[in-house]
């Protein structure tokens, strides 16, 4: 069972354990203090448009509309480009997707959908006061395999570029243990990440339902303590290659101490 210390900063989620581990600082910004996010990247700006176009299309909304649709909130050009080049990518997928389940005989789809399991392990709602981890699925889909038993395979969008020798991530493993207690009558999961770059999606080894509680549960609970024990010292800065990325660094002191460094370059040159 988790500890005390990791149920107060319940509920968790994949990027939420990631930024404690990452820098205990931007995690007590955003989630202690909830101070808003004083500037938004424009990587977050584009990736979000981007998985907006790529639900849409993946909901039946023709490729083009749903990608125009998406893109509108993007002012600046240079955004607007990267935003076009990536979405080169949404119509391969969509006709990939649909080849499969048609080979599959998908029975379901899930399309942006949110998953919650309670301290114990059991689903609940993604807004529910005892949800204690959750997620939000980009793209699932169920099907029957040999004789009466159920698949699940899980999808994860990714919008940059896909590293050499990368690995399905923990976010995906969360997603397996979210959709374990969710469908409960799944025997076998298959994790996959979608690199939209590369126009290819990267899929694990099925991870059968006995695996998931057996070595996916406690290596997420072993994660969530690792995050609640990083940010119980409280608001420490670890600085990394990440704080240029950060929307908090102009309050941050290690922002701050960046900005000097560069100003005090500057004028030496």
């Amino acid at each position: 069972m988790p500890s005390m210390r990791a149920l107060s900063r319940a509920p968790w989620s994949a990027s939420k354990v990631a930024m404690a581990l990452r820098c205990p600082r931007l995690f007590h910004f955003k989630y202690v203090e909830k101070v808003k996010e004083l500037e938004v990247m424009p990587e977050a700006r584009i990736g979000k448009a981007v998985h907006a176009a790529l639900e849409n299309a993946l909901q039946g909304v023709p490729t083009a509309a749903a990608i125009s649709e998406a893109g509108a909130v993007l002012e600046a050009e240079a955004e607007r480009r990267r935003f076009d080049e990536l979405c080169a990518g949404v119509q391969p997928f969509v006709e990939r997707i649909a080849t499969f389940r048609q080979q599959r005989r998908v029975q379901r789809q899930l399309v942006e959908y949110a998953l919650a399991i309670r301290e114990d392990g059991s689903a609940t709602k993604f807004y529910s006061g005892d949800a204690f981890y959750r997620g939000i699925l980009d793209a699932g889909f169920i099907f029957a395999t040999s004789g009466s038993e159920t698949t699940v395979a899980l999808v994860d969008h990714k919008t940059g570029v896909r590293p050499i020798g990368s690995t399905l991530n923990d976010q995906m493993e969360g997603y397996a243990v979210l959709s374990a207690a969710t469908f409960t009558q799944a025997s076998t999961f298959w994790l996959g990440v979608h690199w939209l770059t590369s126009r290819a999606v990267e899929w694990s080894q099925p991870v059968t339902a006995a695996e998931v509680q057996q070595r996916l549960v406690p290596l997420l609970l072993d994660n969530i303590e690792a995050a609640a024990l990083a940010v119980d010292d409280g608001p420490r800065t670890n600085p990394s290659s990440w704080c240029d990325r950060c929307s908090y660094r102009a309050i941050c002191p290690a922002g701050q101490e960046t900005a000097f460094h560069e100003e005090y370059d500057a004028d030496e040159d």
